[in-house]
């Protein structure tokens, strides 16, 4: 009986240990997207930016007659293509800042742990 006990005791403690370096491993990982998540923001951001710069050239060209209304549509597939990558880009970032927050426990913006209400 007490070695049943003890055996089950042990198993117990090396369950928790695994669970506590899993735990661990999971707020390393989380903690290490942050910094791709806001490189690919930038990214996102940029293209978007680009996209928007070409839509309005190729209107104003379309305008002027100089460029065909398929030109024109492919530009504006492609402003609206940079502009829902962005958006994704954007939610992915917010989705995994407040998955780490949530795991941690941690309000960084304050930089103090989040209270129970």
């Amino acid at each position: 009986m007490v070695k049943t006990a003890k055996l089950t005791r042990d198993q117990v403690q090396h369950t928790v240990a695994q669970e506590e370096r899993s735990f661990a491993q999971s707020v390393l990982t989380e903690a290490g997207q942050q910094q791709q998540l806001a490189v690919q923001l930038r990214l996102a951001q940029h293209a978007d930016s680009v996209a928007q710069q070409r839509y309005n050239i190729a209107r104003s060209t379309y305008l002027l007659g100089r460029i065909s209304l398929t030109d024109l549509s492919l530009a504006s597939q492609a402003k609206d293509g940079a502009r829902r990558s962005y958006i994704a880009a954007l939610r992915a970032g917010w989705v995994a800042y407040y998955r780490l927050r949530a795991l941690t426990l941690y309000d960084f913006e304050k930089q103090q742990p989040l209270a129970a209400q």
